[in-house]
Order: C-alpha cells, then structure tokens, then sequence
C-alpha cells in the first residue's frame, strides 16, 4: 500500500511505498510494480530502492521495473512477507497516471500449481487538475465520508451560510459529470467508474457552499 493514500501527486513529489503479501501456508512471494503515464502507457517517474539485497530496479525495453530480489522471496517465518521503495513524480504535470503492482504467493513445490497472484491498480492525478475546479470556498466547510466510498457519499455542511439545494461530481480533469438534487445529506456513487472526484454542494442560486475530494473504489 502507499503510504499516502489520497491519490494525488505533486510534480516532483516523493511517495513512499510498501508492498505486503499475506498468505497462510506460503514462504515464497514476489511483486513487480512500474509506473505508467494513462496518454500513451509510456515509463513514467523514478523508482529508488533502500534495501537492494531484497528490491531492485530493472529495466525491460523502455519499461523500467521496481521489484524483489531472488534473495527478497523468502519468507522466515512464512505467511506474509513485505518490501519498501519510493517512486518520484515527474517533475512536471503529465496528467493522470497509474501505478501498476503484481504480486505472487507461492507454495515452493517448484511447480505451478498452488501459487496464486494478485494485482493492483493505482489511479494517480495530478494536484494541479484538481485546483482547476473552482477552489475559493474553504475546503473545511464540506465533510464527507466514507472516503474511499463504495456505494454511497454521506456529507456534512459546517458553517455555510445557505441551504444545501444540488450536489455537483466533478471528474479529476474538470469536468462536471453529475448533477442531483438534494432532499438529504447523502449521495448514491455506485454508478461512477473507480477514480478520484470532486464533490461540491451548491445553493438554489449555485452559490457554491461546500467542496472536496474522494475516492471511488
């Protein structure tokens, strides 16, 4: 998981990661992650590793790896085992762009059968698309959760001066996507696809009240 789990990143920006795989029975595993940018699916950002009797950092073509070592799969005790390493953010706004992670659990009979594998995708967008979306209301003033939500979006207004009337999504490239009206303070998402979105809660005069960010998974 990453140790930051807003979904956002700052050019430049230096993430620290960790990987855990936990299976009962198992003393091997393995993950391989790289990073892609979403217009083009080409190498982006640097991977940088701490620990490189366990992790390294290769390259395939023009694909650049983070992943364990031959040494790194071995897990004493078994069950579960975990790696570290850091992935740095382009220097620029290259738009949206998604971490890649593969993991394997292998039960070391030299065979394929009884290893299982697992995968992950992680959706990164960048600060400056989300400042886009008209920011001069006080992030404070709109809560919500659960965060990342699922099916549905509670939200609580503090302080705002007007009655919630309309709930607005906004895409992470600023883009109004939904519009509903408000008879409570919740909001059904199950329809929008995973990603990062933007929620504002706007008055009968679309004044807006209250904004901010969440995930859905």
């Amino acid at each position: 998981m990453l140790s930051d789990t807003t979904l956002r990143y700052t050019p430049g920006e230096t993430f620290d990661a960790i990987v855990t795989l936990r299976q009962n029975g198992r003393d091997k595993f393995g993950f391989v992650g790289l990073a892609l940018k979403d217009a083009g699916n080409t190498t982006i950002g640097t991977f940088t590793i701490d620990d490189q009797v366990r992790t390294r950092t290769f390259s395939d073509g023009p694909r650049k790896y983070v992943s364990h070592t031959p040494c790194g799969a071995d897990a004493t005790p078994p069950d579960s085992l975990s790696w570290t390493f850091h992935w740095k953010a382009p220097a620029t706004n290259v738009g949206n762009i998604t971490l890649y992670l593969a993991g394997l659990a292998a039960n070391h009979n030299h065979a394929l059968s009884g290893d299982d594998t697992y995968t992950m995708a992680i959706h990164l967008v960048p600060d400056t698309v989300l400042l886009n979306v008209d920011n001069r209301v006080d992030e404070k003033a709109l809560r919500l959760w659960p965060n990342p939500a699922s099916d549905v979006v509670y939200f609580d207004l503090q302080g705002a001066n007007g009655i919630a009337h309309l709930a607005e999504i906004w895409s992470a490239d600023g883009r109004l996507l939904y519009v509903a009206a408000l008879t409570q303070n919740k909001l059904t998402v199950e329809h929008l696809e995973a990603g990062m979105y933007r929620l504002r809660i706007t008055d009968d005069k679309q004044v807006v009240l209250g904004q901010a960010s969440f995930v859905k998974q």
